[in-house]
């Protein structure tokens, strides 16, 4: 009975120990990294730009290939961008992988490669205009390895072929990160820095400041990107991405869902500006980092800049760069073995 009641005694002593040790754990760490983010939303503006990059992200880019033309696989061979005549004669549909009400996706096949294959399928004038105009969008932001990477397009088709990414959506990652045994807490904090990073890019890009349009719910923020074979993010879908006015700002009709910032709410014809992405890096964080011990730590690490991200008033949150900076910082000091 004194043996059984010394161990009773022992392990109450290892679990108060282990709930005192968590709590000054995680003092120590929001302490610890109060100062380096303390700094954003203030006047000293961080300045990291679109170059804000880790090497690996290079991974299967035309980073070594000249201006029109790509590469695939990070095979080292750079093939000139497709015309309409590669299209018609080289690019064979397999089946059809998503769409919606006006184009369908198929997975296809080009040479030995896998390719995305997107066909418009109403021919009204204005849809081929506005299917042409998300070609040329893609085309202005080639090569970046935060966009999904154009290989050619057809007006008279209409026809657009890109990269294929066999994970599919952004939405899918649960499934994603069980499926390749990669469900860890880095993992997971690696996804969160590369959604920053593309919105920073979208932000500092050579065209001028970007704003994601269809972004109104969460399940619509995520399906506007892909996850790569090194599980990392593209952004696929840039049809509604207009550029913000320095005067006018911007605006994104038909937006009714929960995820928008409030000066998206209020219906008025004063525009706003690339802020109203901030407003939801907060909420796409709390999906990528997923449940667990490793999740609530980094989202106690991160509620200081998450909260900065939350203000009401547009120009008290940081900017894409100083919440990407606050981001590495919380990696190198970390998540860094």
């Amino acid at each position: 009975m004194a043996k059984r009641a010394r161990l009773c005694f022992m392990l109450i002593a290892l679990l108060s120990f282990i709930a005192v040790g968590s709590k000054l754990i995680i003092l120590l760490l929001t302490k610890s990294i109060s100062p380096r983010l303390s700094a954003v939303g203030q006047s000293d503006r961080v300045v990291l730009g679109s170059g804000a990059v880790d090497e690996h992200q290079f991974k299967g880019t035309d980073r070594h290939c000249s201006p029109g033309h790509f590469q695939l696989n990070n095979d080292g061979i750079c093939h000139p961008m497709l015309t309409c005549k590669d299209i018609q004669d080289s690019v064979t549909g397999i089946h059809k992988i998503g769409g919606g009400k006006h184009k369908n996706v198929y997975l296809a096949r080009w040479k030995n490669y896998n390719v995305s294959l997107v066909n418009l399928t109403n021919p009204n004038p204005s849809y081929t205009n506005y299917f042409l105009s998300t070609a040329k969008n893609l085309q202005q932001f080639q090569p970046s390895p935060f966009v999904t990477q154009l290989l050619g397009f057809c007006s008279s088709i209409p026809a657009i072929v890109t990269e294929y990414h066999k994970y599919g959506s952004l939405a899918n990652i649960k499934n994603i990160l069980k499926d390749t045994d990669e469900d860890k807490g880095t993992t997971r904090f690696q996804l969160c820095i590369d959604y920053v990073k593309v919105i920073n890019f979208l932000h500092s890009s050579p065209t001028g400041a970007h704003v994601m349009c269809d972004t109104d719910t969460l399940p619509n923020l995520l399906a506007q990107y892909l996850v790569t074979s090194d599980l990392h993010i593209v952004v696929n879908d840039v049809d509604r991405l207009p550029q913000v006015n320095a005067s006018r700002g911007t605006h994104c009709p038909n937006n009714y869902g929960e995820l928008l910032a409030p000066e998206q709410i209020v219906r008025s014809s004063k525009g706003y500006d690339e802020k109203s992405d901030i407003w939801k890096i907060p909420a796409v964080a709390e999906y990528l980092l997923g449940a667990g011990i490793h999740g609530n730590l980094t989202r106690l690490i991160l509620s200081k800049i998450h909260q900065k991200c939350r203000s009401k008033d547009p120009k008290l949150r940081p900017t894409a760069a100083e919440v990407l900076k606050g981001y590495l910082d919380v990696q190198h000091t970390f998540f860094t073995f």
